[in-house]
């Protein structure tokens, strides 16, 4: 008999729910690299991970396209974890001396949030383009903060 079993036991015993504890080697997140699948998100991660899942096959039923063409796991994976490690990333967010007009404050707005989609795993100039796959996932994540 080994140790499980008696454990096991033993719960059954005192009709009790017990929960067993976690290994103390439990792997830690490393937010310095950028994951290339979900299991390597954080918790807090893997739930907007789970929302854009849920908005590819919305988007892939719309479409009636494969979901791997609207993004990869791996890309979503790589945006979340660039928009939790940069607090601007893909904000678009401008500095004071470049405000001078509202026209140019969205174009520039605009280029900004598209330069910084293209520096995202998978994501290619159609994509990061307003009305691109890019910008649809930017408002999931921002509607799931």
């Amino acid at each position: 008999v080994n140790d499980e079993t008696k454990y096991n036991d033993l719960v059954e015993e005192n009709n009790a729910t017990i929960s067993i504890p976690e290994d103390e080697e439990d792997e830690k997140v490393n937010y310095d690299v950028m994951p290339r699948e979900p299991e390597q998100l954080d918790d807090h991660e893997f739930q907007a991970y789970v929302a854009l899942r849920a908005w590819r096959l919305r988007r892939k039923n719309e479409l009636e396209i494969e979901p791997y063409k609207i993004c990869q796991n791996r890309t979503l994976c790589e945006l979340i974890r660039r928009k939790r490690n940069e607090a601007g990333f893909a904000s678009g967010q401008i500095s004071e001396g470049d405000t001078n007009d509202i026209v140019n404050n969205e174009s520039l707005h605009e280029t900004v949030v598209e330069e910084e989609l293209l520096s995202v795993w998978g994501i290619g100039p159609s994509k990061a383009a307003k009305d691109g796959f890019g910008w649809e996932m930017l408002d999931v994540l921002s509607s799931d903060e």
